[in-house]
């Protein structure tokens, strides 16, 4: 099993009313809706957690490499 950190960005959508977004749908989500990164931890190929900073996933990735390990 290997277990990996990487960042992902979820883009937001948006189903603003015409009222909302004015003339300019793609300056509107520029300033409204931007794109989230987040960091992923992965095991093999899954994405078993979500963290909002790479800090918080290198914590989680360390936690479960120390509880794997203490089932080995």
């Amino acid at each position: 099993m290997e277990i990996t950190i990487a960042p992902y960005t979820v883009e937001p959508s948006c189903d603003c009313s015409h009222e909302a977004v004015g003339m300019n749908r793609e300056l509107h989500i520029r300033d409204f809706h931007t794109p989230i990164t987040y960091w992923g931890v992965f095991l093999d190929e899954n994405k078993i957690s979500s963290t909002s900073s790479k800090e918080l996933a290198e914590k989680t990735r360390e936690w479960m490499e120390n509880w794997l390990a203490t089932y080995n």
